[in-house]
């Protein structure tokens, strides 16, 4: 009886398509997206706010859910905007039902924040660059939360910085500089 034969190159892409199947629950759990300067998000944004998380409130829209985060201004690096801004971010709960959106930022009451804001055509905001686009401040430090989100490309232009953490004096040199 013949044989079987192995096709040599079959063989050859075993380890890459098991390192893909392992690589998979990983991916499963974040967004991927393309890396954002400082400077591009500036210059993308309606808006550019330093401000405080006053309120909090999920709200159901058809099978989604949207979280309108409520900031109170404390100054405005960018662009122009209200005392409090309301900002519409993707994901929440309503009713014990939760919905989470990998690579959006997350917010929470009392937080100091700096947001890079997208005018949503209702009156309100949308977070330009999503979790890039979201730094918490803490003391004179400056960070976005990117534990959700990999990179498809990670360059930036010359002379920007990625949206990574770094002082917040930079961040707002950086956002008011920007052409």
């Amino acid at each position: 009886m013949p044989r079987p034969t192995t096709c040599p190159s079959a063989r050859a892409l075993l380890p890459a398509i098991l390192a893909a199947l392992l690589l998979l629950p990983a991916l499963a759990g974040a967004s991927v997206a393309v890396r954002a300067s400082v400077e591009q998000l500036a210059r993308g944004s309606d808006a550019v706010v330093r401000g405080t998380v006053i309120r909090q409130a999920a709200h159901r829209a058809g099978t989604r859910i949207y979280t309108e985060v409520t900031l109170r201004t404390t100054a405005v690096w960018r662009g122009a905007a209200p005392a409090e801004v309301r900002v519409r971010v993707p994901g929440g709960e309503v009713d014990g039902i939760g919905q989470r959106v990998d690579g959006a930022p997350e917010f929470t009451k009392g937080e100091e924040t700096v947001v890079f804001l997208a005018a949503d055509g209702a009156g309100g905001f949308r977070v330009q660059g999503l979790a890039q686009g979201k730094f918490r401040v803490d003391g004179v430090s400056a960070a976005p939360d990117l534990h959700r989100t990999g990179f498809a490309r990670s360059e930036v232009g010359a002379g920007e910085r990625a949206s990574e953490p770094m002082p917040v004096d930079e961040l707002e040199r950086r956002v008011k500089g920007t052409r």
